[in-house]
């Protein structure tokens, strides 16, 4: 699998894991 240069992919992936820690952490605040 090669690297992908573009930075899109790179702020995808990191809102998604940022998207399901901000989930837990609510989760467990309730």
């Amino acid at each position: 699998m090669p690297p992908i240069p573009e930075p899109a992919s790179f702020l995808l992936l990191t809102t998604g894991l940022f998207g399901l820690a901000g989930a837990g952490l609510l989760r467990r605040n309730k």
